[in-house]
């Protein structure tokens, strides 16, 4: 049996695109504090694992994710962000694809299920600013790698990424600029082939560079 480290926990922080909008993975509670409330996905760190192997289990263990890569975005060391006792959370994020991904509701979780993340009601804890921070990643990356392939198709037309980087930055963007921008920083590339399907004119579809 595992002993925990009941003042270091891990918060995972599962961002997806699905229906034009960007969405966040929640938990249902099914124990205080929190009972019944959506949270992160999150627990205590035991004595023999690492951080990451952590956050790799309790992602694993509460909503039946796993094979995704994560990456530590921020430390959450307030004083009083626990109500019983002191508590470090590290915080972990990934971006996946929810039509590929079969969630299993475990461990202390009743449900778990993807929520927009433009109108989420207050979280427990501080798990609204941790939303936050992941945001404010995902905003600084966005610009400097490939990383929304882990959440558009591998082929797809420009309106559906800029659908993507407007649900991200939360702000409208010209069609044209978004054009020249990811192309003149070769983060994707044009393929002769088109939309089919639809009442709009077929759009070329692009993909990500590798």
């Amino acid at each position: 049996m595992h002993n925990k480290i009941n003042n270091i926990s891990v918060d995972c922080s599962i961002l997806g695109f699905e229906d034009g909008a960007l969405k966040i993975l929640l938990i249902k509670r099914d124990k205080e504090p929190g009972l019944n409330l959506w949270s992160l996905p999150g627990s205590y760190v035991y004595m023999d694992e690492k951080i990451h192997i952590a956050a790799r289990r309790v992602l694993n263990e509460l909503t039946g994710i796993h094979d995704v890569y994560l990456s530590q975005v921020g430390i959450f060391d307030e004083l009083n962000r626990y109500p019983s006792h002191r508590v470090v959370s590290i915080l972990y994020c990934a971006l996946v694809k929810p039509e590929i991904l079969e969630l299993i509701a475990g461990s202390h979780a009743k449900e778990v299920g993807w929520f927009n993340i433009t109108n989420l009601h207050p979280l427990p804890f501080d798990h609204n600013k941790m939303i936050q921070m992941s945001l404010n990643w995902l905003k600084e990356e966005i610009w400097q790698k490939p990383i929304l392939k882990n959440l558009l198709p591998n082929k797809f037309p420009l309106n559906q990424m800029q659908d993507l980087y407007q649900s991200i930055l939360q702000t409208s963007i010209d069609n044209r600029n978004l054009r020249k921008k990811v192309i003149s920083q070769g983060l994707v590339e044009k393929l002769d082939e088109k939309t089919k399907g639809g009442q709009q004119r077929p759009a070329y579809l692009y993909k990500f560079r590798t």
